[in-house]
């Protein structure tokens, strides 16, 4: 990469350059792909979530960095600490609501049989779906109607049959408030991991600095004794 294009911004591009790296870097150690987790919630493209979480993460990695001292490597170690309880917290209540509020169905075709892919596995899709009681009232009294029939295949209709149009069921709206919601919590759980490994691992780097204390000078490279070493120096 040439630096020398953008003339005096060119030290600020190589800096955002590292914090962007940074990130990156540990954004993929902690949680793997986003689209990984993107994918449990309908229709998420994976760079809405990660664009206000980047953005945050880079201003505390910043203010972290011109911050810690060995004086205060104490106080973000238990920053470190309570970002890792609210990483556990948010994925606790984010599983919740996913095991609550999405539903894989079928992909089904005109013969009524479950599509496959080339490779012959059963296709699926995630998708986001309310409560009974949120039901639109067609829908209920249809659903009532068929005792033990689960909310999976009571969606998973036949060929061209809307049935399975989550839309069509419940309130478009209480169904974008549902997938906000977990949005939400996954751009908190993508967070708080990140900075719980950024400030865990800058508080550590700050101790052991600490702990190896300033070079040792030796005799042979002192200056009284060696005049050739301080004229080099």
């Amino acid at each position: 990469m040439d630096l020398g294009k953008y003339g005096p911004f060119a030290e600020t591009i190589a800096i955002a350059g590292c914090l962007l790296a940074v990130f990156s870097f540990l954004l993929l150690k902690m949680v793997g792909k986003v689209s990984n987790w993107t994918y449990l919630i309908e229709d998420t493209p994976p760079f809405i979530v990660t664009l206000a979480v980047r953005a945050i993460a880079i201003g505390l990695i910043a203010a972290t960095f011109l911050t810690i001292s060995k004086e205060n490597a104490q106080f973000f170690q238990w920053v470190a600490v309570g970002f890792g309880a609210a990483t556990m917290l948010f994925v606790i209540l984010f599983d919740g609501l996913r095991r609550k509020r999405t539903c894989k169905i079928p992909e089904v075709g005109v013969d009524g049989r479950q599509k496959k892919s080339w490779f012959g596995k059963l296709q699926s899709r995630t998708v986001v779906i309310g409560s009974v009681s949120r039901m639109r009232t067609e829908a209920r009294t249809a659903f009532e109607a068929r005792s033990g029939l689960s909310v999976e295949k009571f969606m998973s209709g036949y060929g061209h049959n809307e049935v399975n149009n989550p839309k069509a069921i419940w309130d478009a709206d209480y169904l974008a408030g549902i997938a906000q919601r977990m949005t939400m919590l996954l751009m908190g759980v993508l967070l708080c991991a990140v900075m719980t490994l950024y400030l865990a691992a800058a508080s550590i780097e700050v101790r052991q600095r600490d702990q190896s204390g300033p070079a040792k000078i030796t005799p042979a490279d002192s200056p009284a004794t060696n005049p050739l070493g301080a004229a080099a120096s």
